[in-house]
Order: structure tokens, then C-alpha cells, then sequence
């Protein structure tokens, strides 16, 4: 599965999140983000039961356009979030990088909700 990714993008801003592998129910992903003038990359270790979790939520919240879902890394305090507001418009927030490391990458933007599609593809396959 490794090389699977999953492009966000929006108006010059773009997530990207590469499957690398998965060892004793932990998923590795490589995750890339350009946000303005800003780039930042990091690896993110999600456990199968979070993966579970996580699409299950990403799931719903694409059939009831409205939601939130957290999408930590289990290493270090990394994490993006994915919401949408009453009115279906639809954010990617985050930090990439632990704040323990020299470089850290804080980022929001707006997307639309047909991102979640891919994502949860990528992520049914891991399951």
C-alpha cells in the first residue's frame, strides 16, 4: 500500500498524505503541507483502531455535511483537524512537526468537502 496518497487542495494550498507502512496495527503516513508561502512534512503513526475511527467519522460527516474529526499523531503532539461549519464549508487545520522539533508548521485553510472521498478511500484500504 505503500505510495498511496491523498492530494487536498485548495487555492494554493495543499495537504498530500502518503502511506509509507503499516508494522503490529500502526500505520505510518507521510504527511506534506503547503499553506500560503509555507511548506512543512512530517510522519504521522496512527493506530488500526484510530484509522477504524477516524473514517468512520470522516464517513458522516460527508453524508451530514457538518462535523469535526481530530487526526492526531500517536509520537509526538502533530495533528490535523477536518471541520465543517451550519453551513457545509468545510477547514483543514493543524501542526505539522512535534513542537519538541526545531521546525513546526501551524496551517488553516478552506477546502470543500469532496476531499473526504479520497481520504476515506485511502483509508478503507488500510482496514
Amino acid at each position: 500500500m505503500s505510495g498511496s496518497n491523498v492530494p487536498i487542495n485548495s487555492e494554493g494550498n495543499q495537504l498530500i498524505v502518503d502511506h509509507l507502512y503499516t508494522v503490529h496495527g500502526y500505520s505510518t503516513f507521510n504527511v506534506k503541507v503547503k499553506s500560503g508561502e509555507f511548506t512543512g512534512a512530517s510522519n504521522f503513526c496512527i493506530p488500526r483502531e484510530r484509522i477504524l475511527s477516524i473514517t468512520e467519522t470522516l464517513s458522516e460527516m460527508h453524508k451530514e455535511l457538518k462535523g469535526r474529526c481530530e487526526i492526531n499523531d500517536s509520537d509526538s503532539d502533530a495533528y490535523i483537524v477536518m471541520e465543517m461549519d451550519k453551513l457545509g464549508h468545510m477547514y483543514v487545520c493543524g501542526q505539522i512537526g512535534g513542537s519538541h522539533e526545531e521546525h513546526v508548521l501551524k496551517f488553516k485553510y478552506p477546502t470543500d468537502q469532496t476531499v473526504l472521498v479520497d481520504l476515506i478511500r485511502i483509508l478503507k484500504t488500510l482496514l
